[in-house]
């Protein structure tokens, strides 16, 4: 994909997407681009948030409960970590454990460790451990994308 980039001193933004085939980059590029962007609905210290999911690092399931991590704060979600994967998967979400979903705009660095998993470092610091059922699927993303069969 050949990327152009214009800048100019006055006007309005513009973004021209010229394209062959509709697929998953395009369709995802017209849904940041369009403002088409889905938000969630959190609850931190008894306030309820409109989360941007750029903002989130990731998600996590306790005890039936699901949270968003933020830079500094944790906010309580009430979607599943199934509906929360299928919803931002084309944002850079991907189910890492059983219990945790991992925004991979946020990792900082990665680190293997032993018995095929992965150890990710997020932005402000946590470490999330990624299974070995998941590695395998991360390391597809990080080579620039996943089978679509696999699971």
């Amino acid at each position: 994909m050949k990327l152009t980039l214009n800048q100019i001193a006055e006007g309005e933004d513009e973004v021209v997407i010229r394209y062959q085939n509709m697929n998953e980059t395009i369709a995802s590029i017209i849904e940041i681009v369009g403002g088409g962007r889905k938000k969630l609905t959190g609850v931190w210290e008894k306030q309820t948030l409109l989360l941007k999911p750029e903002d989130i690092f990731y998600l996590e399931s306790v005890d039936g409960t699901t949270f968003a991590y933020l830079r500094d704060k944790v906010a309580k979600v009430d979607k599943s970590l199934a509906e929360l994967t299928l919803l931002f998967e084309s944002r850079g979400f991907f189910r890492c454990s059983k219990s945790m979903v991992l925004n991979i705009h946020k990792i900082s660095y990665l680190k293997s460790e032993p018995g095929n998993r992965i150890r990710a470092t997020v932005e402000n610091g946590e470490q999330v451990m990624i299974s070995r059922k998941y590695a395998k699927q991360l390391r597809q993303i990080l080579k620039g994308g996943a089978d679509s069969d696999e699971e």
